[in-house]
């Protein structure tokens, strides 16, 4: 084994011990809404790394690092100290550097599928709109749930916590776009 395929290894493993241990904390005092939240994450990265592995997709171990943190970070920061709850600057943290992380992440996956590399103006565009919609997507996902489970507390309690919200989707994303076009992640033109 390759020491990158190592180091994707350990990071999984990583991510995944963590996560189940912030679940059990969680389950011991009785926050099951909080382990539905982290279950559908965790879940997601999972479905990820089988994709990877079959289709052969390849993520830079410094992309992977950071989104399996910004994960992470809405787990432990999010739920298990129930910053979101009590906090809210840690919300808008949260939302600037996960957009970072999933702008990159996104973006190392759609230049894969593209046959010729990406010119460096176009790279910068590229990872914005990639971090715009995702963030926007999270936001309409956000408001889908509440009206469908009506959890407590609200994941969007009002307009401008929303706004706030997308306003550091899009300072996550241009961090992305900067450091995309300023960093090869790999020897591929990424």
């Amino acid at each position: 084994m390759t020491r990158y395929k190592w180091t994707m290894f350990g990071i999984d493993v990583l991510f995944l011990a963590i996560q189940l241990v912030i679940m059990f904390g969680l389950a011991k005092g009785g926050y099951f809404d909080y382990i539905r939240s982290i279950m559908v994450t965790t879940c997601f990265w999972g479905v990820y790394v089988l994709l990877e592995a079959r289709y052969g997709l390849y993520m830079n171990n410094y992309v992977r690092a950071v989104l399996v943190l910004s994960i992470v970070n809405d787990a432990f920061f999010g739920y298990y100290l129930d910053f979101y709850a009590t906090s809210s600057i840690v919300d808008k943290i949260l939302h600037v550097f996960g957009t970072y992380s999933f702008s990159l992440f996104a973006y190392v996956l759609v230049v894969q599928l593209l046959n010729n590399p990406v010119q460096r103006s176009f790279k910068f565009i590229l990872v914005v709109c990639l971090g715009l919609s995702i963030g926007t997507s999270y936001e309409i996902l956000e408001f889908i749930t509440d009206n469908i489970s009506h959890p407590v507390p609200p994941s969007q309690p009002s307009l401008l916590d929303t706004d706030l919200d997308l306003i550091g989707d899009a300072i996550g994303a241009v961090f992305a776009a900067i450091h995309a076009t300023s960093r090869t992640f790999i020897d591929r033109n990424f």
